[in-house]
């Protein structure tokens, strides 16, 4: 997924919790119909496909995965429109909400469930194209869905690891993380390794990062009936382990309000001896760092190893004159060629398990196979609500100040509950 956690755009956000609730009054007024996306039949059709892209080298790049569509079907075309990452969510809420939007969207599982009452549930197209959806990571096919409804079809996936620097590992002497490692040896890790001014791990109030660590320590969810469970006291507990690990343990560094790039920056210039990332972040990290890098599981709490997969794919609005057309271009789109292609350039970890080759020979780095084949045993979906992105606001909010020990973990959680609501 570039599954990109930057929320420094918090107005954009505000802008796209608007929005995704707006998709509630277009259900309810039986908005979607036939108003625009798209034009011609099953076999022969113009679709435009709204997606995040980083630039124009990022835009050729996915306007390759697009032109794959034509390749295998003659008479559909499909055209990339691309809008930055923090742009991105309001633009398409808005195009979705106003029945309008282009018929591909590109679609994160984390946000799936606020823009789902706007896209078209891809079940019956499944079964009438045969798309063999065991082809894929089932993690990620799940996190796609929304009340059971298949929503998009991922192109990458993967779940939370550590990244590691191995050269800080070795001159501490302090033995290489593995499959199957505890909580009680990568704290003491951890402990060795935060010297010289360098800490042994850097944090993040991320949704990903707070859920994967409270998982791994409580095995509390962040959801219990499809409703927030932010002040159930598992989670709670599990939250203030991770607190503890900043303001207690003192193996992490505070974390600066407004500075979505802290955690990323902090590890890749050789600060932190280790980070909780996804797959899809790791051939570029390798390429930004001037050290050895290296990958592990999640260390293990009571209950053993426990994370979350998160990636992203692409769906089809309800707008969508031509819903044949759009779903083959992006069976397409999801099929073998193309994502062997894109985890070749390590711009995806593939949600295809035929295309993992590639992905490992681009990465290059030892364990790397073992360790995701692991993490990815003891992976769930992260399942969210419909008011996702204001959770995450408020975690990103409430949360930097719980783990600098600035408020009770408790009370950051039970403020978030009670602003955001119980959510569904």
């Amino acid at each position: 997924m570039e599954v990109r956690m930057n929320r420094t755009q918090a107005g954009r956000r505000l802008v796209a919790v608007a929005a995704a609730l707006a998709l509630g009054v277009l259900t309810a007024c039986g908005g979607g119909g036939n108003s625009g996306g798209g034009s011609g039949s099953a076999d022969k059709a113009d679709l435009v496909w709204q997606f995040w892209v980083g630039g124009t080298e990022d835009q050729a790049a996915w306007q390759k995965v697009g032109d794959q569509a034509k390749a295998d079907h003659a008479g559909i075309t499909v055209k990339l429109q691309g809008t930055d990452w923090n742009s991105y969510w309001s633009k398409i809420g808005t195009l979705l909400a106003s029945g309008k939007a282009p018929c591909i969207i590109g679609m994160q599982s984390l946000r799936t469930a606020s823009y789902a009452s706007a896209m078209l549930p891809l079940d019956d197209l499944i079964t009438k194209y045969g798309l063999k959806t065991e082809d894929f990571d089932k993690p990620i096919m799940d996190g796609l869905k929304v009340n059971g409804k298949q929503i998009a079809i991922p192109y990458d996936s993967g779940p939370m690891v550590i990244f590691y620097n191995r050269d800080l590992f070795t001159q501490a002497g302090v033995p290489e993380p593995k499959p199957g490692w505890t909580m009680d040896e990568f704290k003491a890790a951890a402990k060795k390794l935060t010297t010289g001014g360098r800490t042994g791990l850097v944090t993040t109030p991320g949704d990903l990062s707070v859920a994967s660590w409270v998982r791994t320590l409580t095995g509390a969810e962040p959801l219990a009936d499809g409703k927030l469970a932010f002040t159930d006291p598992k989670f709670q507990q599990g939250f203030a382990g991770y607190s503890d690990f900043v303001h207690t343990d003192k193996i992490a560094p505070a974390v600066p309000s407004g500075n979505a790039d802290f955690e990323t920056t902090q590890f890749t210039a050789g600060k932190a001896a280790m980070q909780l990332n996804g797959p899809w972040s790791l051939i570029d990290t390798k390429g930004k760092v001037k050290f050895k890098l290296g990958i592990a599981p999640i260390p293990a709490g009571p209950d053993g190893s426990k994370t979350y997969t998160a990636g992203s794919g692409f769906g089809i609005s309800r707008s969508c004159k031509t819903p044949d057309a759009a779903f083959q271009a992006i069976m397409s789109m999801t099929s073998e060629k193309p994502l062997t292609t894109l985890a070749a350039a390590g711009r995806a970890y593939p949600a295809r398990t035929a295309a993992h080759p590639a992905w490992f020979t681009a990465a290059g780095i030892d364990g790397a196979k073992e360790t995701l084949d692991y993490a990815s045993e003891h992976s769930v979906p992260l399942v969210t609500s419909k008011n996702w992105v204001q959770v995450s606001d408020l975690l990103t909010r409430f949360g930097t100040q719980a783990l600098n020990g600035e408020v009770p973990p408790d009370q950051a959680l039970k403020t978030i509950q009670d602003q955001a609501g119980a959510g569904s």
